[in-house]
């Protein structure tokens, strides 16, 4: 059960934020590049107080490094989160919908099997699916900062084809 000091509170129902994050493809056999991001993100808490208090709803944009890997270096996406508080400490978790423009594999192969790369390419879209989990979310007032934030999804083109991992690094956000 919440502690009656977390239910007493009204949570703040808008969250701005900007992070830095690592994230990277894999298909059977080839990588992408590895990305450094910068990422700006906005979340709405459905419910101040109650048990919907504990569902968000966000959405935000990536944009990152090495550019010359990319098909456009910009990624949007839309998130689901469920949240439990207890004092400072919310940890948060759930499905992230996104459209990358980073969504390219290497030139190179893992395999030396030149004739599969196109058959790969075909089943690799820049649409994803992920479930992240943000275990380290801290509350300073006002001030959030989550860091450790780690996802693992895959393209929508052929389920399974490539895997997308993700680490946020650090995100500083402010509520409203």
């Amino acid at each position: 059960m919440l502690a009656p000091s977390a239910q007493a509170l009204p949570a703040r129902q808008h969250e701005l934020s900007l992070g830095a994050t690592s994230f990277s493809f894999v298909s059977y056999q080839r990588p992408s590049a590895a990305f450094s991001a910068l990422e700006a993100a906005y979340a709405w808490r459905v419910a101040g107080v109650g048990p919907w208090s504990a569902l968000r709803l966000g959405g935000g944009l990536r944009t990152g490094m090495p550019v010359t890997a990319t098909n456009f270096p910009l990624e949007g996406f839309l998130q689901v989160q469920l949240s439990a508080r207890i004092g400072i400490w919310e940890a948060a978790l759930g499905p992230e919908l996104g459209l990358s423009g980073f969504a390219r594999l290497a030139r190179r192969t893992l395999l030396p099997m030149q004739e599969l790369k196109p058959i790969e390419d075909a089943r690799f879209g820049p649409v994803y699916v992920a479930f992240g989990v943000a275990p380290v979310r801290l509350h300073f007032g006002r001030v959030v900062v989550s860091a450790l934030e780690l996802q693992l999804g895959t393209n929508t083109a052929s389920m399974g084809s490539a895997i997308r991992t993700q680490l946020g690094l650090v995100r500083l956000g402010v509520e409203l």
